[in-house]
Parts: C-alpha cells; structure tokens; sequence
C-alpha cells in the first residue's frame, strides 16, 4: 500500500499501521529538513526532530486533496521549522537558547576526567539534577510525569505511546509542552 491518498485516508482514521507507513515514508523528509537548520549534536538538535515530528502529524490532520501530499509536508516542514527558527532567534529567548538542555544535565560525561571519580563532584551533579528534576516534577500534570519519567529511562517517544496507549501524536505534544514547562524554570533560575 504505497498511495499516499489511501495512507492519509487510513491515518485520518487514527489507523497506527498507516501513520507508522507514512511517517517511514517521509521520515527522510522530516530528517533533511531539520538538519537544515540544525546541525546533527547540536543542543536544540531533538527540539527541531519534535517540531519536524509534530508537523508531519499535524500536516496529516490538515491535509486537504488540493495538492500532492509530498508537496504539503514540504510545505508545512519549512513553515514550522522557519517558524521554530524565528521564535529561537527572538531576543526574549536568548536566555532559553543559551541554557542548558534536559540532555546536558542528564549527561554525567561533561563532568571534567580530573573529576569523575571525586565522589564530592558526583553528589554535587546528583543534588543539582535532583533539585531541578523536584521543581519541573512539581509543574507537571500527571501525564506529563510520566512522560517525563519514561524520557528519563530513554524510552522513545513511539515506546511511551504504546506503554500509554496513547497516539504517538498526543506524547509529542505532551513532550512539548513538557519542554517549554524546563525552558520556563531553567530560565526563571538564571
């Protein structure tokens, strides 16, 4: 089944295999686009593939006959990636892009060699993390936690919608919202 038209009927229908088939089909798409504005490693580099993800299943959600569906997720990947790019460039974000990412906190790597053993630096790293990881947990509603808690485990986000039962549609918009709740208590800290 490799007609987009049948594809996006099915998907409209909230049929799984169908949104999984064409998100393969177009995840090439999706994948070139981000890499465009952003380069593999960077910081923001998931926050692009999670507005890249969500546009292509808001574009199946809009998409009308008039033009050719390749044609429509183009246009709406530019749309929302140029958009995404602008609100990144605005000034009142500037503190936002210069913080520190979820990632980067997780991540005990970038504790300097010299360090890593120093059991005073690890509990420092442990204590900081814990004390963030208690104020975002607080701001978060009760999907959004476990959302958040499955994150933290490194499950995908096409993982958590089947541990929830939930469209993978849903758990990227609830991951979203998750990440502007950090970008609001990251920045309100600084």
């Amino acid at each position: 089944m490799d007609n987009d038209y049948e594809l996006l009927y099915l998907a409209k229908e909230n049929n799984e295999d169908a949104i999984e088939l064409l998100y393969q089909k177009y995840f090439r798409t999706i994948y070139i686009k981000v890499t465009k504005y952003c380069k593999i490693g960077e910081l923001n580099f998931d926050d692009y593939m999670n507005i890249g993800n969500l546009a292509f299943y808001n574009a199946i959600d809009n998409y009308h006959d008039n033009y050719a569906f390749s044609t429509y997720i183009n246009s709406y990947l530019n749309n929302a990636m140029n958009n995404y790019h602008k609100s990144l460039e605005r000034n009142k974000n500037k503190t936002l892009n210069d913080a520190i990412s979820l990632d980067d906190i997780l991540n005990f790597d970038n504790i300097p060699t010299d360090d890593r053993s120093n059991p005073e630096t690890i509990l420092l790293a442990e204590e900081s993390y814990e004390n963030l990881r208690n104020k975002i947990i607080t701001k978060l509603t009760w999907d959004e936690e476990l959302v958040f808690s499955l994150r933290e485990q490194n499950y995908s986000p096409r993982e958590i919608s089947e541990i929830m039962d939930n469209n993978i549609k849903k758990i990227y918009n609830i991951i979203k919202r998750i990440q502007n709740k950090i970008s609001s208590i990251v920045s309100s800290s600084y």
